[in-house]
């Protein structure tokens, strides 16, 4: 399967996610998993250089890919339970490509409104790609919440303003939290930087729920990895 994580605005928290979500899968759901960076940033390929120098930490591979990258994905897909994409905060080949073919779409937005104003743009997006991929299960995930309960209502209105574009959005969040920043820093998931954390029950919740929306999709995990990847 293809998870993609990707949007137009840049700073919601998007390689974050696709790196603990990755991790998740391959240590919570026992999956071969290849991360995919098409950010030039490098921001997820710079994590999985951390997380190589701690031999401790299970290895998760990555590759670098930009522009047209469909068929290059297609063929990655055969050789992995899950194929994570972290693809940087704009509209690009890459992005569009990616949703071309992506079993699940994960579009993080901060309940700002600079943030929500790409629905729109996004919701576009959306349906163009979803005439050549129209089994594609894509939501909208609200990140970076503030967690003083009087500023609660700006992640319902968040949400509202998801919904009135008519894509879906995740009941799932995250809220602002230091564990997010310190386990990326040293090439980790929050899930092993603190597995009974907060931090862990949202990205738990975030990718069981986008998954449950699926259609109930499962995967039979391969035996062994037929190539290997280099960052």
């Amino acid at each position: 399967m293809i998870v993609l994580v990707g949007g137009e605005k840049g700073g919601s928290g998007k390689s974050c996610l696709a790196q603990n979500i990755a991790v998740y899968l391959r240590t919570e759901k026992n999956a071969s998993v290849l991360m995919v960076d098409c950010d030039p940033q490098r921001t997820t390929s710079d994590w999985i250089q951390e997380r190589k120098a701690n031999e401790k930490l299970p290895s998760i591979n990555c590759v670098q890919l930009y522009g047209k990258i469909r068929n290059e994905l297609l063929s990655l897909r055969e050789h992995y339970d899950f194929v994570v994409i972290d693809c940087g905060g704009q509209d690009n080949l890459a992005l569009r490509s990616s949703m071309a073919v992506a079993d699940h779409i994960l579009i993080p937005l901060r309940p700002k409104r600079r943030d929500l104003k790409t629905v729109p743009h996004m919701e576009d997006i959306l349906s163009t790609c979803k005439m050549v991929n129209p089994t594609m299960n894509a939501a909208f995930v609200i990140t970076q919440c503030p967690s003083l309960p009087s500023l609660a209502s700006r992640i319902l209105e968040a949400k509202e303003v998801c919904r009135s574009f008519e894509v879906p959005v995740l009941d799932a969040v995250t809220f602002s939290r230091n564990m997010y920043d310190d386990s990326e820093e040293s090439g980790q998931s929050v899930m092993e930087s603190e597995p009974t954390g907060k931090a862990s029950s949202e990205i738990r919740s975030i990718i069981e729920e986008l998954l449950s929306r699926g259609k109930g999709e499962s995967y039979e995990p391969l035996q062994s990895q037929k190539i290997h990847a280099v960052s």
